[in-house]
């Protein structure tokens, strides 16, 4: 872990991220799964004719809407497992030769490329969230106004 140049990247640190740090990657894994599905079904409903476009409009809008809300959920779940993870960095073993802050800070900077690629991840996945609800506007864009507020609701 020592050098000039810190890792930037997860895997230069997997094994040293915690238990929690990994399976969240996992459950970061899947919702990217299912965004790019959700991304890859909307875009095959907006390019479908005017009439099923305004029948499937529900579900794309439906789709996006649980789309966000995932993201959203996702993202408070790895604030707590960043922070219950952080918790854990002061802890360090009492017969190294390595000044004690030294080794806390080397544990600071596991938490923060695991923070820093994360954060990298939910950027894209926001993107992408951001290019699905567009796409469900596009659709709601070309139903009939009377039947545009009604499909909101």
């Amino acid at each position: 872990m020592r050098g000039n140049i810190p890792p930037y990247f997860f895997w230069s640190v997997w094994r040293n991220f915690s238990t929690w740090e990994r399976l969240f990657l996992v459950v970061l894994v899947v919702i990217i799964g299912y965004t790019l599905y959700s991304a890859a079904v909307t875009v095959l409903g907006v390019r479908r004719d005017k009439a099923q476009a305004e029948r499937g409009f529900y579900a794309l809008h439906r789709r996006s809407m649980r789309l966000q809300r995932l993201i959203g959920a996702a993202f408070y779940l790895f604030g707590i497992v960043l922070f219950l993870s952080l918790q854990w960095s002061y802890i360090t073993v009492d017969n190294s030769n390595i000044p004690g802050g030294i080794l806390v800070l080397e544990n600071f900077a596991i938490h923060f490329i695991f923070a820093f690629n994360v954060f990298i991840v939910f950027l894209i996945l926001h993107v992408v969230a951001w290019f699905v609800a567009g796409q469900v506007d596009h659709v709601g864009s070309r139903l009939k106004p009377r039947d545009y507020p009604s499909a909101l609701g």
